[in-house]
């Protein structure tokens, strides 16, 4: 099916169905057109976007761009939480802190967060978090190894969950995922260290996705 052309698949919610790949087509709902993308392989569920057009010429050049850059950025969380570039500097311990705080950083501000840094790491948080109302104090901390040992403390042996609201995990390790989980400090243990073992279950439902 060339691009521009009406789908010979029938849908009845999806009217005048007009494809723009093998994965992405174009369809009215009530006056205006909407975009189609069939669910990829690491997706929760396809994505329906408003094109806010009721010109099909339009909605046809908006729907193409928007799936370029709905699949560019995915991709790009999609392969690897770290560049080939970043990831030969990791093994240096200070490295992966600052680039996993530049991680978690963008990440955030790209799911609508306002991103706030202290000036001095006094407090015991490495971030601000601001999305309306919300407010959220965050501490990141990050590892290269297969099954780390996360700790849950300052070194002045103040525990992360009396000064954060969260705590932010960067685990470089798992090429699986996208490498970051941001959870509440009340759901960690009352301890100065987490084991790997307890983190996975704790972090199951934390994992932070950017989801379109």
């Amino acid at each position: 099916m060339k691009k521009g052309q009406p789908s010979s698949k029938k849908n009845k919610y999806w009217i005048d169905r007009t494809d723009i790949n093998e994965d992405a087509f174009i369809f009215l709902r009530g006056s205006k057109w909407h975009l189609h993308i069939a669910k990829q392989p690491h997706w929760k569920a396809p994505v329906n976007k408003s094109m806010d057009t009721a010109d099909k010429g339009k909605a046809l050049i908006k729907g193409a761009k928007a799936y370029e850059e709905i699949l560019i950025l995915e991709n790009s969380f999609k392969t690897s939480f770290f560049s080939p570039e970043e990831l030969i500097l990791v093994g240096r311990r200070k490295a992966i802190g600052n680039l996993a705080e530049d991680k978690f950083k963008n990440l955030m501000m790209v799911k609508g967060y306002e991103v706030y840094k202290p000036v001095e790491d006094i407090w015991g948080s490495d971030f601000v978090l601001k999305k309306g109302d919300e407010f959220l104090t965050v501490q990141v901390k990050s590892s290269q190894q297969e099954k780390p040992t996360w700790s849950l403390q300052a070194n002045n042996g103040v525990k992360y969950k009396d000064t954060c609201t969260h705590m932010a995990f960067v685990h470089l390790k798992e090429y699986k995922s996208s490498g970051l989980w941001l959870i509440p400090t009340k759901e960690l243990p009352d301890a100065s260290t987490m084991s790997h073992v307890t983190f996975k279950k704790v972090a199951k439902e934390y994992e932070i996705e950017l989801k379109i």
